[in-house]
């Protein structure tokens, strides 16, 4: 339901999805070097994950190019002046940065075939054999090289190799718990629980000990290399300055799958939906993995198609079966009419961005819910040095905005701390929230944090209660921002907050490794930069109304232009200057629109790229998944109405990191074809 979303007024708290995001084996280990927001490997893997982990799969092409700016100019919601080149996830794989949980980068999986999981049957027959050599980050797997996450190292005399390149290369899951802090690896011996600074590790619910604890270097957990031997029953050789590793000897090889497909038709038309049907099968195993390559959703060319699929049992052994789809020269849609028709919702088509202005302008009214106060801490965005980014003391409801990226040449993290000034106990209500990065990116990080404060906002409720007694301080959202930023990296977060007494809000810069409530006392404030937005405001709910019924004809409703919807006034409690909340991040617009029946709902991006998300009739809507929206060619689908007019409902909040303006489109649908 999203009654308390629309109704301005009315309390918006709703359970925090923080925590640190899901972290895969993908997470921890990744491609060498790769970008750290990769491809369509990590996509499969975080495919299965929630928006809360934002498993998001970047194309690869570059997102430089800008559209024109119009009118006033492109407003920057969250000053973006540095774009994600891969063009788009929080997912993905922008995993949603978690670059900094990451035990490393590691292998390429081109260059590793990991034990039980590929080429098939001969080289698991044979075993497995690794080569290390001190001082080398390339290892023999196999007999060929593979780039590791990071060298053996030699530590208190003893030898240590990274979690998750040996896990890759054993072929076993890898993942993070964020409760415990520890690294858990699953693989066909049981599960390990590795913790930094621990010898204890928990196998399977109970204690062994390693020979000398785990440790971390350079971003990698790493484990003492004969302790893995053991807990993995592998074969351990040393000779010189090499350590050979084998394990994982069959004496029979695994029969392949049959690999097969179907079809709904024969032959299709131009533009005729294609229907496919995977019915490959495995007598004794499980497929595990299958992977299409030409299964387009609908064709614009006659003649014959070539579409490939091929499938993976548990024991990685794969088939492949290649067919051809007929197709007639005969039209049932176009191009433009199947994607608006078809395209599923939060993926983009698309569209002539000049024809966009040619639409008509939705005229509509906004009424701002002035019990609504906000914080928006972007000055100084680019973080150099420890310090206090902006604090002011409120009560009530506030909702904040912290947006900053480190380049300082040391790791920083960011807490937001709340202080209680007062002579009584005070607390504060912890709300809706979302929390994106440490990312490379900017989109990535604002794109994240937007998307998990929309989930809890739709959830609703209040997920946690910080008591402060007097003339103490706690930090709120522990959880979610218990990773520091490395140099270069990026996070953004989203809270809604209520203030029960007087509570001063502190946004600190400080060295992981210091006490942030103690080191606040010292910190000297940080100057405004001269170019992001850091204030106070009022009114940061907004509720849009407009008249009538849209998409009835092609129509867009502008967003963001601060000609038609002002931006917020307010001022900067640290100098008492007045400030402009440019771009009104942060603002949660509200809108129920009567839509015409048969009538797409798209989003366009007017003032370059633009990453975020929105809520519909309850849902979130990611613009885009798996993608951004690049410049006004394009458009994320939102929704589709049906053969009744409808009441849409609509959420809002414009994501930092992004450009603004943004035009929401109303239009008609072709007529669907048999």
């Amino acid at each position: 339901m999203m009654k308390n979303v629309y109704e301005p007024g009315r309390k918006r708290l709703a359970a925090v999805m923080l925590a640190v995001p899901l972290l895969t084996a993908s997470s921890w280990g990744g491609v060498a070097g790769a970008e750290p927001v990769s491809g369509a490997a990590v996509q499969e893997k975080q495919s299965a994950a929630s928006a809360g982990a934002i498993a998001q799969e970047w194309q690869g092409t570059a997102s430089g190019e800008k559209a024109a700016q119009e009118g006033q100019g492109a407003a920057s919601a969250g000053a973006a002046d540095q774009e994600d080149p891969s063009a788009a996830s929080v997912g993905q794989a922008a995993q949603d940065g978690q670059d900094a949980a990451s035990a490393g980068t590691d292998a390429s999986s081109d260059a590793v075939q990991p034990a039980g999981s590929s080429a098939g049957a001969e080289a698991l027959t044979q075993g497995n054999k690794l080569v290390i050599s001190t001082g080398s980050a390339s290892y023999i797997f196999n007999g060929k090289p593979v780039a590791a996450a990071q060298k053996m190292m030699i530590r208190k005399g003893y030898s240590y190799v990274p979690v998750s390149t040996m896990a890759k290369l054993y072929g076993w899951g890898l993942s993070y718990d964020a409760k415990t802090e520890e690294a858990v690896v699953k693989g066909s011996e049981g599960e390990w629980r590795f913790k930094n600074g621990s010898s204890a590790v928990r196998k399977d619910g109970s204690t062994v000990r390693m020979d000398a604890p785990a440790t971390t270097y350079r971003g990698s957990m790493m484990v003492p290399v004969r302790s893995w031997a053991k807990l993995t029953g592998s074969s351990l050789a040393v000779t010189g300055n090499k350590v050979t590793l084998t394990w994982g000897k069959r004496s029979t090889a695994a029969s392949p799958p049959v690999a097969d497909f179907t079809t709904d038709k024969i032959e299709y038309r131009l533009g005729e939906p294609v229907v496919y049907r995977n019915t490959s099968h495995d007598p004794k195993y499980k497929i595990v993995k299958e992977t299409w390559k030409g299964n387009e959703p609908a064709f614009f060319t006659p003649g014959e198609h070539e579409v490939t699929l091929e499938v993976i049992n548990s024991e990685g052994v794969s088939a492949s079966v290649r067919k051809t789809v007929s197709v007639v020269d005969e039209w049932l849609y176009t191009k433009e009419q199947y994607d608006r028709l078809y395209t599923p919702v939060g993926n983009k088509i698309d569209i002539d961005g000049a024809s966009v202005l040619m639409m008509d302008e939705i005229s509509y009214s906004v009424t701002p819910d002035e019990s609504q106060q906000f914080i928006r801490s972007n000055s100084p965005e680019h973080l150099t040095e420890e310090g206090i980014a902006y604090e002011d003391t409120l009560t009530g409801n506030v909702r904040i905005n912290i947006h900053n990226q480190n380049r300082s040449k040391k790791d920083l993290n960011v807490y937001l701390i709340a202080t209680n000034p007062g002579n009584s106990a005070a607390s504060v209500k912890v709300g809706a929230a979302g929390i994106g990065g440490p990312a490379q990116y900017v989109s990535t990080s604002g794109k994240a944090a937007v998307t998990r404060y929309l989930e809890a906002l739709s959830s609703g409720g209040i997920s946690d209660t910080v008591h402060i007694p007097a003339g103490e301080s706690a930090v709120l959202l522990q959880e979610g921002t218990k990773l520091p930023l490395k140099p270069s990296q990026v996070r953004t977060i989203y809270a809604d907050l209520e203030l029960e007494g007087d509570i001063k809000l502190s946004v600190v810069a400080v060295d992981p490794s210091r006490d942030p409530v103690a080191a606040l006392k010292e910190l000297p404030v940080l100057p405004r930069d001269g170019k992001h937005v850091r204030g106070t405001f009022t009114g940061a709910d907004r509720e849009v109304q407009v008249d009538g019924v849209v998409g009835e004809s092609p129509q867009r409703l502008v967003l963001g232009d601060p000609s038609l919807d002002g931006y917020l006034e307010g001022v900067d409690a640290v100098t008492g200057e007045p400030e402009k909340n440019i771009g009104n991040t942060g603002v949660l617009y509200s809108m129920s629109l009567k839509v015409a029946p048969n009538t797409l709902v798209a989003l366009n991006a007017r003032g370059g790229h633009y990453a975020g998300a929105l809520l519909v009739n309850g849902e979130v809507v990611q613009m885009t998944s798996g993608s951004i929206l690049k410049n006004s060619s394009e458009a994320g689908v939102l929704y589709r109405t049906g053969a009744q007019e409808e009441t849409v409902r609509i959420g809002f909040i414009p994501a930092s990191g992004s450009n603004l303006p943004v035009h929401m489109l109303f239009m008609p649908l072709s007529e669907q074809h048999d």
